[in-house]
């Protein structure tokens, strides 16, 4: 449980971070969350000298400071994006003549707590602007997310297995986020998970 009464400079720190739903349910008892497809929206209060102290948010906060938790995700949107901005990267740049298509990193400029980005406002919208096509995404881990552009060159089947086999043998436990595909439909500004 968090010592801090509800102040602004409390307030001014609260930001939102993703953990795997199914892994973390008993967990998610104590705490006040949202479900974005299987994973959940958790909240913290960031430490900004060592971002990646964990000061999180339980329910007891809440009824210690009399606020709901969809207050806590109003102050969590605004705080997220300016504590720790988005930031893309490119795994692979795509050379002229050669037919490998790039591969998109998305994290926080911190590189800590990146996947939360996709909740940023206007983020995926911005993204598919940028690039004219559909994407796949996959929040491998809690701190980033890979982006793949859809131009027909993917089977969702082959990207599951590298998600599988990247979760399962690379990425450690306390930093494993989810194996499952989403896709983005930039017509439609739609979410769809495929796994």
């Amino acid at each position: 449980m968090i010592k801090e009464t509800w102040t602004e400079s409390v307030r001014n720190r609260i930001v939102m971070y993703f953990i795997n739903y199914r892994d973390h349910r008993e967990q998610l008892e104590q705490r006040p969350y949202f479900l974005f497809e299987d994973l959940a929206v958790v909240f913290r209060v960031a430490d900004l000298d060592d971002p990646l102290r964990e000061q999180p948010v339980e329910n007891a906060d809440l009824e210690r400071w009399n606020i709901q938790k969809e207050e806590l995700y109003q102050y969590a949107v605004k705080n997220t994006p300016e504590l720790f901005p988005a930031q893309v990267k490119t795994a692979e740049k795509a050379e002229e003549g050669n037919d490998r298509e790039p591969v998109f990193i998305v994290s926080s400029r911190q590189g800590i707590y990146g996947a939360s980005v996709l909740l940023y406002p206007g983020f995926l919208e911005d993204f598919s602007g940028r690039y004219p096509w559909n994407f796949f995404f996959m929040p491998l881990t809690l701190h980033e997310v890979f982006i793949l552009l859809d131009r027909g060159q993917y089977m969702p089947d082959q990207l599951h297995e590298i998600a599988q086999t990247y979760t399962s043998e690379i990425i450690s436990k306390k930093d494993r986020l989810s194996d499952n595909i989403y896709y983005y439909d930039s017509e439609e500004y739609q979410i769809l998970t495929l796994y």
